[in-house]
């Protein structure tokens, strides 16, 4: 019985373990999402979780000889206890992760330069940061007169293809 549970927490924590890097290190994730799958909550690798902990745990209440009905009652609450301890280890790791998603209306009323003179009547280039990397895109004013490369603008609108700048005058 000993040799058996020893098996199963290995065997089991061996997976759960090269589960857990090739998440983290590769991006597989090779586990069963229920709902949408952005939470971390699966199914295989709490089950692994769960078999690892309270074997290793069982075995140990047994090898102490103690009774073996408080042996399978501390292995099940052992192992529901890491199940959550695990879960809450994964939706932190989740949620470290950063947004690189981004569209043209994230440049509303942001700050930027010119990069290409805009004439008051025709297009130019601007540059705003948008997630910590900087966007070009194609603009043009409303204001009488041109907007010369390196002054700092602010994104008033969106029209299409196009952004809506007006200098900001210090």
């Amino acid at each position: 019985m000993l040799t058996t549970l020893f098996y199963i927490s290995m065997i089991s924590g061996g997976i759960l373990v090269a589960m857990l890097l090739l998440s983290l290190v590769s991006g597989l994730d090779l586990d069963i999402d229920f709902g949408d799958g952005d939470d971390g909550g699966g199914i295989i690798k709490p089950t692994l979780v769960f078999f690892s902990v309270g074997a290793y745990i069982v075995r140990g209440f047994l090898m102490a000889e103690s009774n073996p009905m408080l042996a399978l009652a501390a292995g099940i609450i052992s192992g529901g206890i890491a199940v959550f301890i695990l879960s809450l280890v994964l939706k932190w790791i989740l949620s470290q992760q950063e947004n690189v998603n981004w569209s043209k209306s994230d440049a509303l009323y942001k700050k930027g330069k010119t990069y290409l003179k805009i004439p008051a009547e025709g297009y130019g280039l601007i540059q705003v940061e948008i997630n910590g990397v900087i966007r070009e895109f194609k603009a043009k004013t409303n204001d009488a007169s041109d907007i010369p490369t390196g002054t700092e603008i602010q994104v008033e609108k969106i029209d299409g293809e196009e952004v809506i700048v007006t200098a900001i005058i210090n």
